[in-house]
């Protein structure tokens, strides 16, 4: 009864990595397919008990140039299959999904993928690695997985931290460009918002190639995590640092 819970958006994204230059996922209806067939209400009201949301862009919501608005995908079983049936390619053979090694989530986000793929006739192989593996297989076009799972951290708090170096081809052969995506027009957007001294110009560029990614399905956005702090009620002032995850402690007082 003396203690408070402090909830928090935090700037930690989760998603799954899908190798967009290796077919059938360089077809873009592949990838829609896949994003469709995710449970994301399952994963993160009865897997993760509510301790994240939903977040379908390339952005943490509480960062300026976040797309306002912006629906992305939901799960639906029909919409994924009739993307299937817009692939001007055919699935030949089973996928790969490429989990984190002693990390429960990574482990059960692909076996919720693993079950809704299989209900539209995707045949997929999970495969747990550590992340020394992972990271240095994503390096190299040739060795990164179908399809992985990744959280994005904040290393510094602009919106190129995400999106940016993510999904700017100019990136590529890092970790965090695992999706292996390349839009000429989303390359063009993030680099003029990154010399930029506009934020009016950076923010709108930002917004337009995230809505951009996700039409493009680079990846499987699943959610922004939540961040839960436990302090007694006599604390009084203190501030969440999304940064880290941390508090700032210089405003606390005692009450």
């Amino acid at each position: 009864a003396n203690v408070a819970i402090n909830e928090q958006p935090s700037l930690r994204l989760f998603i799954l990595h899908l190798n967009n230059q290796r077919a059938p996922l360089n077809d873009v209806h592949i990838r829609r397919a896949i994003n469709y067939a995710f449970d994301y209400d399952s994963f993160i009201n009865d897997i993760l008990a509510g301790t994240a949301e939903r977040n379908p862009a390339p952005m943490p919501k509480p960062m300026w140039g976040y797309p306002t608005g912006l629906q992305g995908y939901n799960y639906d079983l029909d919409k994924a299959k009739h993307e299937l049936s817009l692939a001007g390619v055919k699935i030949y053979r089973p996928f790969e999904i490429h989990s984190l090694v002693g990390a429960d989530q990574s482990d059960q986000a692909a076996t919720l993928l693993q079950s809704g793929l299989q209900q539209i006739g995707i045949a997929t192989r999970i495969i747990p690695e550590t992340w020394p593996t992972l990271s240095g297989k994503a390096r190299q076009m040739e060795t990164t997985p179908d399809i992985w799972t990744n959280w994005i951290s904040t290393i510094y708090a602009d919106p190129n931290n995400w999106v940016g170096e993510m999904y700017n081809s100019r990136y590529w052969g890092n970790w965090k460009t695992g999706s292996w995506y390349k839009n000429p027009k989303v390359d063009a957007l993030l680099d003029e918002a990154y010399v930029s001294t506009d934020q009016t110009k950076r923010e709108r560029n930002y917004q337009e190639a995230c809505r951009q990614v996700v039409d493009d399905a680079a990846s499987v956005f699943i959610y922004n995590s939540k961040w839960f702090g436990l302090f007694s009620k006599r604390l009084q002032g203190y501030r969440f640092t999304p940064v880290a995850n941390g508090e700032d402690f210089r405003w606390i007082s005692l009450a």
